[in-house]
């Protein structure tokens, strides 16, 4: 469900890769995969490592997750992206 163009309601268990913020240079470490839960709220956040994944926020943390996943339209979900 969409609740905005940058804001979606989950439809099913999403797999996705925790993003970490390295103290080291400010650039970015991959964590553990998990699982989103169906129905939690996720925020579009920016372009995911590949035109097949987008980063979402999903509480206070982020991740990347598979645009096949979130049952999204690519060009729907890379407008949110760089809205």
């Amino acid at each position: 469900m969409i609740v905005n163009e940058r804001l979606h309601i989950l439809p099913k268990i999403v797999s996705a890769i925790q993003i970490h913020p390295s103290e080291e240079c400010g650039a970015e470490r991959l964590g553990l995969i998990t699982q989103l839960p169906q129905g939690a709220e996720i925020e579009i956040g920016g372009p995911g490592f590949n035109d097949q994944t987008i980063q979402v926020r999903c509480g206070s943390a982020s991740y990347y997750v598979f645009l096949d996943d979130l049952e999204l339209e690519r060009n729907q979900a890379a407008a949110a992206a760089s809205a």
